[in-house]
Order: C-alpha cells, then sequence, then structure tokens
C-alpha cells in the first residue's frame, strides 16, 4: 500500500475528471476549460456559496465542473452543504475547494481543447 500526499490525491481526482471531459465536443471542451479557469477568481470575488450557486443555476457545463468540485469535497450536494454547515467548516470547504480547483486548471489548460 502506497501512501499519497493530499496533494496527490486532489491532482488524482482532477485528473481523472478531465480525462473525462476528453471525449467531449471541442466546444465543450473549451467552455469546461473556460469555468474551470475562471471559478477559483470567482470564489475569491463572489464568496464561495454565491459561485456554487451561480454554477448550480447555470446547469450545463458549468453543473460539470461543480459536480467535479463536489464529487472532491465528498460533502453531499454542495449547496445543501453551504447552507448547513459551521462557519468553520465553510471555510475548509472554501479552503479544499480553491486547493483543488488549482489542479483542475492545470490539468484543464494541459488537456482540454481550446484559447489560452
Amino acid at each position: 500500500m502506497s501512501l499519497q500526499t493530499i496533494s496527490q490525491e486532489r491532482a488524482n481526482h482532477a485528473l481523472a475528471a478531465v480525462k473525462g471531459w476528453e471525449d467531449k465536443s471541442s466546444s465543450d471542451q473549451k467552455e469546461l476549460k473556460s469555468y474551470v479557469v475562471s471559478m477559483p477568481a470567482m470564489i475569491l470575488m463572489s464568496g464561495f456559496g454565491q459561485t456554487c450557486a451561480f454554477y448550480k443555476s447555470k446547469g450545463g457545463n458549468h453543473a460539470v465542473v461543480l459536480d467535479a468540485l463536489q464529487s472532491w469535497l465528498n460533502k453531499g450536494d454542495v449547496i445543501t452543504f453551504i447552507t448547513q454547515a459551521s462557519a468553520q467548516e465553510y471555510q475548509l470547504a472554501e479552503a479544499e475547494s480553491l486547493e483543488y480547483l488549482n489542479w483542475l486548471k492545470k490539468f484543464a489548460r494541459a488537456y482540454l481543447k481550446g484559447d489560452e
């Protein structure tokens, strides 16, 4: 049994998510890449809860990106979590989301089609 760092686990999960998007159309890949790249800045500007709610409300490829994040956080429905979590749990989830999205963004840029 090999032990991995949390950073390696994040990277592995993010890579699997992005690899799963490679079979999508070029326009979908371009959208996904754009949404992944913009999500961390949106969290920092508008807040974690507001960004997740926005991505959920948009549906489509926004929801695909949110689903990858939600899968990593493993808190069930992220919107329910946001509305019920303690302040500390919320802050930890926000920080963890930013760390995860850093990997997701790197792999999206490396593997998905689209402008950069």
